[in-house]
């Protein structure tokens, strides 16, 4: 895991937690499968937001996450989780402990070659991995207009939405399902959340605060977006493959 990167939503832990996304129940049901996981761990737990659905539905969760400002806020979202510092690089849990890893919204910023393994060595024989992300729906032209603003690019070959898994990784070939969805947000509550993201983050606290606040004109002079609440759109994509 990138820990130049993936390390500094800290500093926003509450923001993430009070305006990020919770995955849809249905994504967390489609993850899942039909079989019944008890044992599980997901990593890249970041403040709990897919921890805590997760736990209505297993017995036993650890919750990785490599941050600490996040870990302490994702102890204090889920109480009856084992929170424990870590990367999908490193699990801090034996040989053959879990039925099923999961991730949400943290993949890109893991390396497939260590992780693949690690995962593989934690999980049961057949054991679930699942990996999704939600996202931003940039089919809707107004919100792909705030990510020209904020200037997010993809990443080349890899990022949010793609998860492949090379034949020598020990898993089966995964299975997808995207479910579309929208968010009730205020104009206020929308831009607060664009701050948590990296490639605003990375920027520095002039520039952010300028990039923020052309948002914030942006999307009071656009009339789907000024008239109080915004349904905002987003997609989440999921994938779930098996240990060979």
């Amino acid at each position: 895991m990138d820990s130049a990167s993936g390390t500094r939503f800290g500093s926003v832990a509450q923001t993430y937690h009070r305006l990020r996304p919770t995955p849809p129940p249905a994504t967390v049901d489609w993850l899942l499968g039909a079989d019944p996981v008890r044992t599980a761990v997901e990593f890249g737990a970041g403040t709990g937001l897919f921890t805590a659905p997760l736990a209505e539905r297993v017995r036993t969760v650890y919750a990785v996450e490599p941050d600490a400002l996040m870990r302490a806020r994702l102890a204090a979202h889920c109480p009856g989780v084992t929170v424990l510092d870590g990367t999908a690089e490193y699990l801090p849990l034996g040989d053959g402990t879990v039925e099923a890893a999961l991730c949400h919204s943290a993949w890109h910023w893991v390396d497939p070659a260590r992780a693949f393994g690690e995962i593989a060595r934690v999980l049961v024989p057949g054991g679930l991995l699942a990996v999704s992300w939600t996202m931003p729906d940039r089919r809707v032209g107004w919100r792909a207009k705030l990510d020209e603003i904020t200037g997010r690019t993809g990443a080349p070959g890899r990022g949010p939405g793609r998860f492949d898994v090379p034949p020598e990784a020990g898993f089966a070939s995964p299975e997808q399902f995207t479910y579309p969805w929208t968010m009730r947000m205020t104009v206020d509550d929308l831009v607060a959340s664009l701050g948590t993201y990296d490639h605003v983050l990375g920027l520095s606290e002039m520039d952010r605060t300028v990039v923020l606040e052309n948002c914030r004109t942006y999307l009071n002079g656009n009339p789907a977006t000024s008239r109080g609440i915004i349904e905002v759109p987003f997609r989440t994509a999921c994938f779930r493959t098996h240990r060979l």
